[in-house]
């Protein structure tokens, strides 16, 4: 499975790998209801995710600029870059991690909203396992570089939830790991944000079997 779980999941080699995409699923209005029933992630159920702990931006036309820390994830054609980070607990280790970006509608939006032209032409890179964003991070200071090439472009449009890789989170508990999500044709920003109709990147846990990408 060679994805951005590689990232934080599949850690074995202590390397990160490009993200795949494994699924893309319709966000109906009924599915914002918390609820196990079927155990899809989009649902983000209570304790058992995590956001990420770190987001910053990096830009190719001021590349030795620092954002420092960012509420927002921003993309922009072949200039700005948004950089997410999470912490995943040493206590996760013999969960799954999924690794997911739920983009609703604006309309089904509650505290959060985004911006969205072009496209929809999105890459993602991984960092190598325990080397993440700070402060300092610019683009020609990123996080160490993972052995893998950034996966081709998934199109990323409102109204879906992505799950880019499902898998075990052994090696990645008790460490961060991070990824940076690029565009060459769309500008995108939005408000990461977890309320009952969320929107942006997320790792989810599960326990036991992960299930079918195609339901996750």
């Amino acid at each position: 499975m060679q994805s951005f779980l590689g990232l934080l999941a599949l850690l074995s080699t202590v390397t990160a790998a490009p993200f795949e995409l494994l699924s893309k699923r319709t966000l109906g209005d009924h599915q914002w209801t918390r609820s196990k029933r079927d155990g899809c992630p989009a649902y983000l159920e209570e304790g058992q995710f995590e956001y990420p702990h770190y987001i910053t931006k990096i830009s190719q036309h001021e590349p030795d600029r620092s954002f420092g820390p960012q509420f927002n994830g921003l993309i922009t054609p072949n200039d700005i870059s948004s950089v997410f980070s999470f912490d995943v607990p040493a206590s996760r280790v013999d969960a799954n991690c999924t690794l997911e970006f739920l983009f609703p509608h604006q309309d089904q939006l509650k505290t959060s909203k985004f911006t969205y032209d072009g496209p929809g032409s999105f890459s993602f890179t991984g960092y190598l396992a325990g080397s993440c964003p700070g402060p300092e991070t610019t683009f020609n200071n990123q996080p160490t570089p993972g052995i893998f090439p950034p996966f081709p472009p998934i199109h990323m449009e409102p109204g879906y939830a992505y799950t880019i890789d499902v898998g075990p989170c052994t090696f990645a508990a008790g460490t961060c790991v991070a990824g940076m999500t690029s565009s060459n044709d769309t500008t995108f920003e939005f408000f990461q944000d977890s309320d009952d109709c969320p929107i942006g990147i997320y790792n989810a846990y599960s326990y036991g079997l992960p299930c079918d990408p195609e339901h996750c």
